[in-house]
């Protein structure tokens, strides 16, 4: 396997982990300005893990 690769798979699971880490969040503060933000922050973060795992498909 390439080491770009293995980045690339890692940094996946990292921000899956914070996307989760920010619904959390989102689900326990009570200003909705800041819930909003959370969730925002959390679906940014899952559309980046789904283009990166786009491009790690295009290359094989």
């Amino acid at each position: 396997m390439s080491d770009y690769r293995t980045l690339v798979e890692d940094s996946i699971k990292k921000c899956q982990v914070s996307a989760a880490d920010l619904r959390s969040a989102a689900s326990q503060v009570e200003n909705n300005a800041a819930k909003n933000s959370f969730e925002q922050a959390a679906k940014d973060l899952e559309q980046c893990v789904q283009k990166c795992q786009t491009a790690l498909h295009q290359l094989y």
